[in-house]
């Protein structure tokens, strides 16, 4: 058991590296095709919208097949996805493979979490889910790595096609080292180990156990939220919707804002690694400061870091284009995606795995889920009319003022 406990985990290593620079890459394939913020934003939404049922259907197909042949079954097609894209020629064919891809890649993603659960002695968890939320990070920052040198020598169809043929041979390897458990675990039990439910969510941030019901959204009712301490919950939520919500929007024109201010695409992924090499250290060092702080001070204060740092990054793309643009890139950006979304990360899921713990965990999830999803969707969508008729200093100021708006519920709640 340990011999394959171990050599499984390998598997989310090349997927993540594939996944990683996808959709930067994805971005800057569409600008390249003759696209604008609006296409770019198109294609991100039309990605974020089918994570909303893929989420609910692998979920439910997690608990009634068998997991093994699921994930080789997201693999394989996920291979093939990306080895195709060479052969495509327009946005609208873009956008297709790309929602494709973001529906099957869900797939892995509970059952890779169970089977650490199967794999390993309950005692040995959290190390386990530790060097699996490890290993996905590494990948992340491996494929970015790789991608920005890519692009000097090749043209960025054939980069993708490169990772999909990563994920290929990580397929056929699969065949041999995903387990075959003997004890089988329903999705329910991620949702009462913090290490679990924590690991879970930073792979992916939707988590259904079910589809929610519409009483469920009546905690937000205007008589609630003037209530403490029953409020809580709701504007937890509220807050995390809008932190979602400023994502969408910054994160889907950004690379754009990068590009059309001047960089070439190596530089353009250069930003978005040096991000993720700050991200990956700094969950590694989130411990001690929520525990000194607390969640929800935690919490407030990383938002407004992240509020600041894109606030900063508007007002350069408003003034400057070239070197001072690549400059904020590589340095306030690393502090928002970084820093700040690692702190904010993981104090807000502990609070999340809190209340979904309690009691109602599966309405609690069902809620939070639908709420992050509507967030990115409405986030990525308005992002590129926004980017386009304006400019994208009122894109990035938007999203700084709803993250100063999250910052201050959590602060509202750290005094409740």
């Amino acid at each position: 058991m340990r011999r394959t406990a171990a050599s499984w985990m390998w598997m989310t290593f090349p997927l993540n590296l594939a996944l990683g620079p996808l959709s930067t890459l994805v971005t800057l394939e569409v600008l390249s095709l003759g696209g604008n913020a609006i296409d770019v934003s198109y294609v991100i939404t039309l990605g974020n919208l089918t994570t909303i049922p893929a989420s609910l259907i692998w979920g439910m197909a997690a608990d009634r097949f068998d997991r093994r042949k699921i994930v080789l079954l997201s693999f394989g097609a996920t291979s093939i996805v990306l080895i195709s894209f060479p052969f495509l020629d327009s946005i609208p064919a873009l956008a297709g493979l790309y929602g494709t891809i973001t529906f099957i890649t869900v797939a892995p993603n509970t059952p890779f979490n169970l089977f650490v659960m199967e794999t390993n002695e309950k005692s040995k968890w959290a190390s386990a889910f530790s060097r699996l939320s490890m290993l996905s990070s590494l990948g992340v920052l491996a494929g970015l790595l790789a991608s920005s040198v890519g692009v000097i020598f090749l043209r960025v169809p054939y980069i993708i096609e490169g990772l999909g043929v990563v994920v290929l041979i990580s397929t056929a390897a699969g065949l041999r080292v995903l387990p075959k458990p003997a004890v089988r675990l329903e999705r329910v039990a991620l949702v009462h180990h913090k290490e679990s439910f924590m690991t879970r969510l930073k792979m992916f941030p939707l988590f259904f156990l079910h589809l929610p019901d519409p009483s469920h959204f009546k905690m937000f009712r205007l008589s609630r939220l003037r209530t403490k301490p029953v409020n809580f919950v709701p504007l937890l939520y509220i807050a995390i919707f809008l932190f979602y919500l400023s994502s969408g929007l910054f994160n889907t024109v950004y690379p754009v804002s990068l590009y059309q201010g001047g960089l070439n695409k190596a530089e353009v992924l250069g930003v978005i690694t040096a991000g993720m090499i700050v991200q990956t250290v700094s969950f590694m060092e989130t411990g001690w400061v929520i525990r000194k702080l607390g969640e929800q001070k935690s919490a407030s204060l990383s938002l407004a870091l992240r509020a600041i740092s894109y606030a900063g990054i508007a007002v350069v793309t408003a003034v400057a284009a070239g070197i001072p643009i690549l400059a904020a890139g590589l340095t306030l950006y690393p502090l928002a995606a970084g820093l700040a979304f690692a702190i904010y990360y993981a104090a807000s899921n502990t609070l999340v795995f809190k209340v979904v713990g309690e009691r109602s965990h599966g309405r609690g999830l069902g809620v939070y889920s639908t709420m992050t999803g509507v967030a990115l969707f409405m986030g990525s969508l308005a992002s590129g009319y926004l980017s386009h008729y304006v400019g994208f200093y009122l894109d990035f100021g938007a999203a700084a003022i709803l993250l100063f708006a999250a910052s201050y519920m959590f602060h509202y709640l750290e005094e409740g």
